[in-house]
């Protein structure tokens, strides 16, 4: 059953006054005094055994200022409390006014925006399914082959698709500065700069490729030399039972068979994916709540760092900021979700979830929870677990078109 929403806000930028008084700060001085007293350092007196009067002398000043501070933190979080509202980003002071009676502060916050849901049932899409033909299956077995095949040297001129093994130079100022051997190098448009593939054309053993760039670092020009020592072609192995059965199949029509499988199975993934992307864009633009701009901030960071690029540099910010976005959306909407509905995770649901997971890494279900215990990790399990069960429930319940392509 739906939960009733309590306080509907979709901004995420919130704002809060709240006002403390000479008797909440003098409720908070005695606590700070007693922290002074443990730490504070008096001579004539070991650590702790100062009395508490002479302490309240020593740092009157530091005291109250600290008994201020938490009284207004007090107070903020039991507002913030009562507002039920979770917050994602530091609490800022926006504003403060002391007089003799009280202190007044205005902060600022962020907080995950909560929202009516739209009906949902009033929601179409259309899950188009890729059918896997037999070029298909073809194409995947090309790739084995080529994994397996063997370069073999040719008397020619070099074509596209061939692979020429070629010593690397880069040239400053007629000075060599890096050097590589023996790379291996396919003619093609995939892996050489279109603009440049004609000068690996036609190319024979002994020759040379001369490309000049500009590196950006240095801004200064360099000279790429590549010495041929070898034009090769790819001989491909025979499709035959034996071809497959080095593979681990048991014959050629049975790997045919598995990939076809294995193909159904991506493409369903595929489609299934980008209807569970289109169905949280289509909630949001019904709803269009405010994204967290420090939960945005946040995500870009992960996901630079999962990718090895420095998190600081704004241009790789930029580009993964539309995707930051959308996990967010994802997030945000399915946790309204989930606390709307009341879902929760049973203990069969959270043993079956730990199974999965340690059978990935090869470790006993009990010694694996025991670390995610240890490691304070057992919530991000159940919060995957209520997101997964989010996403399957507001599926089921728009209205989708399966199409087979």
């Amino acid at each position: 059953m739906t939960k009733l929403i309590g306080n509907v806000n979709p901004k995420s930028i919130r704002e809060l006054t709240v006002t403390v008084s000479n008797d909440e700060i003098e409720e908070q001085l005695e606590k700070v005094a007693l922290e002074y007293q443990r730490k504070a350092k008096i001579q004539g007196f070991r650590p702790g055994k100062a009395p508490i009067e002479l302490i309240k002398n020593a740092f009157e000043k530091e005291i109250l200022e600290d008994a201020q501070d938490e009284a207004i933190k007090h107070k903020i979080y039991e507002e913030i409390k009562a507002r039920k509202e979770d917050i994602v980003s530091e609490i800022y002071i926006k504003e403060r006014k002391d007089d003799s009676e009280s202190i007044t502060v205005t902060v600022e916050y962020e907080a995950i925006p909560t929202f009516v849901f739209p009906n949902l049932g009033a929601i179409k899409l259309e899950k188009k399914i890729k059918r896997v033909s037999e070029i298909d299956v073809d194409d995947e077995i090309e790739k084995y082959q080529k994994k397996l095949g063997k370069l073999e040297p040719v008397e020619r001129e070099s074509r596209e698709g061939d692979y020429i093994i070629v010593d690397y130079e880069e040239v400053e100022n007629g000075r060599t500065t890096k050097k590589k051997q023996n790379l291996t190098i396919q003619v093609s448009s995939e892996t050489i700069n279109p603009d440049v593939i004609e000068k690996f054309l036609n190319k024979r053993k002994g020759e040379t490729v001369e490309l000049e760039i500009l590196d950006e670092e240095k801004n200064k020009p360099v000279k790429i030399v590549y010495r041929i020592k070898d034009v090769a072609e790819l001989s491909l192995p025979e499709l035959n039972d034996d071809f497959a059965k080095k593979l681990g199949y048991e014959s050629l029509e049975k790997m045919k068979e598995q990939i076809r499988e294995y193909l159904i199975k991506q493409n369903e993934k595929a489609s299934e994916d980008h209807l569970e992307w289109q169905m949280i864009d289509e909630i949001y633009n019904r709803i269009q709540f405010e994204l967290p701009r420090s939960l945005v901030e946040e995500k870009i960071t992960r996901i630079a760092q999962s990718f090895r690029y420095d998190p600081k540099d704004q241009e790789i910010r930029k580009s993964f900021e539309k995707v930051a976005e959308d996990i967010v959306k994802k997030e945000i909407i399915l946790k309204n979700y989930v606390e709307q509905q009341g879902l929760t995770a049973s203990e069969e649901e959270i043993i079956k979830s730990i199974e999965e997971k340690a059978k990935i890494y090869r470790m006993d279900p009990k010694n694996y929870r025991k670390e995610l215990e240890k490691r304070g990790l057992m919530e991000g399990i159940v919060d995957e677990i209520l997101r997964n069960k989010a996403l399957e429930l507001l599926k089921n319940s728009i209205k989708v078109e399966v199409i087979i392509e």
